[in-house]
């Protein structure tokens, strides 16, 4: 099996070699001075490609003739992160395979097609209106009366929360008008503003191939991501069992085949978000045609046996569903939580292992930084340490999730563990 991944995720990356596959690695300018891609790891892959960034026509039109001329056949197509999406696309349909296509791209990476292709699908949707025009000023009394306050504003085309903003009033509504910020990694200078809808926020992960679930998990947030300001506090979620809920899982399990299809999807991996308002109204926000993020993966393989990356790769590979070997729970109740520190600066403690493998709710963890590593928190998707946590009742997760943020804390260098100076 011939795979072109795009973006450096070295856990996938190994997933990928150990079952055979031969990978076409392709990766940007972010993931050589940031993501530090291990030599060894680079040294097995068939082909290595560096790119300034994934939105460069020429340079991936350069790759995609490379393969060509060489008479490699690609087989299948994996794009880690948003940022990749469009270059993906672009490499797909160049190369002729229908993994994804830039029309997918375009629907699953502007928030605001989305929501048109949700809406078709049967879903309610937050009021919107798109900040786009560079030659017409937008009329911020328009603008309130369409979304109403308070409104998000965020980026077409961003992640996570990257430059997603919480908007209360005109005031705040004029000065986002005047200087909208972008991060540097976002090339597109456009704005969607959305009504708030208030609730519970909930994530849906899933694999699929030509239409169908291989497995699909309703996740929902210890609190919703616009509302994750404390740095890690909260910072999670928990996975919801099918038996609590099976109503909800109907739902979105219906209207997520209705909504690939619109979008133009019927293989690879999803994840979705929504809300869930008091009165039980469900309203799609967002969705993306990549892995999880954080520890989502590691906390649905620790809830069902079959990591939610192995399960991607496995049907990347050409695997069938039933060789996936699902196991029950150890806890009723799996989640993960990212504990960071109170504030930026560089790390001077952290948890041991040995004493995260002593905590009886703690059944796995996952290191993104170190001692002496320099941190700064932008934004809730800053990942520092990430965990999987087990319970046997919802009241005792969240128990547990407060107490292991208080006896595993991280450090900074001048703050103290409460947010002191």
């Amino acid at each position: 099996m011939q795979i072109l991944f795009c973006k450096w995720e070295e856990v996938s990356l190994r997933a990928l070699l150990n079952r055979g596959a031969r990978v076409h690695l392709v990766l940007d300018a972010f993931d050589l001075d940031h993501a530090r891609p291990d030599p060894e790891l680079l040294g097995r892959m068939a082909a290595v490609w560096r790119v300034s960034h994934f939105d460069s026509i020429d340079e991936l039109s350069a790759v995609a003739a490379d393969l060509l001329v060489s008479g490699v056949h690609i087989d299948r197509i994996a794009s880690f992160t948003e940022f990749s999406q469009f270059g993906a696309g672009l490499l797909a349909e160049l190369l002729g395979l229908d993994d994804t296509s830039p029309r997918l791209a375009l629907h699953a990476r502007d928030k605001r097609m989305m929501k048109i292709k949700a809406k078709a699908a049967g879903w309610r949707h937050a009021r919107f209106a798109g900040v786009s025009r560079h030659d017409q000023r937008p009329d911020p009394a328009t603008l309130a009366e369409t979304v109403g306050f308070p409104m998000v504003a965020k980026p077409v085309n961003g992640m996570g929360s990257l430059s997603t903003t919480l908007v209360r009033d005109a005031d705040g509504l004029e000065a986002l008008l005047k200087q909208p910020a972008f991060a540097p990694e976002l090339h597109s200078r456009q704005l969607v503003l959305e009504e708030h809808i208030s609730g519970s926020e909930y994530h849906v992960d899933a694999v699929w191939r030509r239409g169908k679930p291989w497995q699909l998990h309703i996740s929902r947030y210890l609190r919703p991501r616009i509302e994750a300001v404390d740095p890690g506090h909260d910072n999670g979620s928990l996975i919801v069992p099918r038996e609590d809920d099976p109503e909800l899982y109907a739902y979105v399990e219906d209207r997520h085949v209705a909504l690939n299809a619109e979008l133009g999807f019927d293989t690879g991996v999803t994840h979705l978000e929504l809300f869930r308002t008091g009165s039980d109204e469900i309203y799609f926000s967002e969705i993306a045609t990549r892995l999880a993020g954080a520890n989502v993966p590691e906390a649905i393989g620790a809830y069902c046996g079959v990591n939610l990356r192995e399960a991607w790769v496995h049907e990347l590979c050409g695997g069938s569903p039933e060789s996936l070997e699902y196991t029950g729970p150890p806890f009723r109740y799996v989640g993960w939580i990212n504990l960071a520190p109170a504030g930026d600066g560089v790390i001077s403690g952290m948890p041991s292992k040995e004493a995260l493998a002593a905590d009886p709710n703690i059944l796995d963890w996952t290191f993104l930084h170190d001692v002496g590593d320099q941190v700064e928190l932008a934004h809730p998707s800053v990942w520092c340490l990430l965990l999987v946590i087990g319970a046997d009742t919802m009241e005792d997760f969240h128990a547990a999730v407060a107490r292991i943020e208080r006896e595993h804390p991280l450090s900074v260098a001048g703050i103290d563990t409460n947010g002191g100076s």
